[in-house]
């Protein structure tokens, strides 16, 4: 297969190959009390990349599973605390959580590794850029979510479900804002079909994901991502979602390491322009605009991805 076929093809699995890699989990203790669940993909002899997750779980990571194979990459997809199989940790913040992700690579034995976040991962990305830049041989941000939640401009742009949770977790203590954030893993359990429960998410999706969407092993990927988010309840979760909402402790002004962005132009999920913020706050960022795309073709087609990847960092 050239170069060229791999460019086209999607590398959306099947519900029984998505179960079997599910069953291959991991765990590290932090040394805080607290275990910290993680996955594997592609090439485990390949170079290492840690895959951090959006708002949602490891799950979306399964989708550079073959492209990881075929042009040698380890995918190493850790959960953040409460999400999934990771033990929920009172007050943590998302600098400590950039230096677990060391702890987790000295656990793994690698010294170096490269970094992609995607979407709500935006917090882990930065905060690992600014807080272990030795560590990283390269920070690629797939559409990622950057400090700009109290900005009613921002907002804006943003799908209404997006701006109804943006604007709450903004807002409202964990005590609240856990209630309404519940609800997502309500409905996730009242659809009895991936296609219904896809449909929730209608209005953050562009004409590009909507095609995406339109495919029914990505509507049970997608599902089956939040059936592990909230596999222990809503407070992890929730957390989680307010750490992305909140001022992340540390200044984007100080992240030195050059930032490669990857960003559709019709994306609603996380609009350009929130990668246009990131670009005007941090001195080396390059955005990669994607004519006409939107937030989930970055994973759905991941051989173009990692085959991106390899040929900007690892020639």
């Amino acid at each position: 297969m050239n170069s060229a076929d791999n460019n086209d093809k999607m590398s959306i699995l099947s519900q029984s190959e998505i179960e079997e890699l599910e069953r291959k989990v991991q765990f590290f203790n932090t040394g805080e009390g607290a275990r910290l669940a993680f996955h594997e993909y592609g090439d485990p002899d390949g170079r290492p990349v840690f895959f951090y997750h959006g708002t949602g779980s490891h799950v979306h990571g399964m989708l550079l599973h073959k492209p990881g194979q075929l042009h040698g990459f380890r995918i190493i997809a850790p959960d953040r605390p409460g999400v999934a199989q990771s033990d929920f940790r009172n007050g943590w913040t998302i600098l400590e959580y950039a230096h677990d992700m060391a702890k987790l690579a000295d656990h793994l034995k690698i010294d170096k590794f490269g970094a992609i976040g995607i979407s709500g991962g935006g917090p882990t990305l930065l905060a690992s850029a600014f807080a272990i830049p030795e560590r990283l041989q390269c920070v690629v941000d797939l559409a990622c979510a950057t400090p700009v939640y109290s900005n009613p401009e921002m907002l804006k742009h943003l799908g209404t479900m997006d701006r109804f949770y943006a604007k709450l977790g903004t807002t409202l203590p964990l005590s609240l804002f856990r209630i309404p954030f519940a609800l997502l893993g309500l409905m996730q359990t009242m659809f009895k079909s991936p296609k219904s429960f896809a449909k929730m998410f209608s209005s953050s999706l562009c004409a590009s994901d909507k095609d995406i969407f339109s495919i029914q092993e990505f509507q049970y990927l997608f599902m089956r991502d939040f059936q592990e988010l909230f596999r222990h309840g809503s407070k992890g979760p929730a957390y989680d979602a307010l750490t992305v909402y909140r001022p992340w402790g540390f200044d984007l002004a100080e992240v030195n390491i050059p930032i490669e962005v990857f960003h559709g132009t019709e994306d609603k999920f996380v609009p350009l322009k929130f990668s246009e913020y990131l670009a005007s706050q941090v001195k080396n960022v390059n955005i990669n605009k994607i004519e006409g795309k939107g937030h989930f073709g970055h994973i759905a087609y991941g051989y173009r991805l990692l085959e991106e990847i390899k040929k900007r960092f690892y020639h």
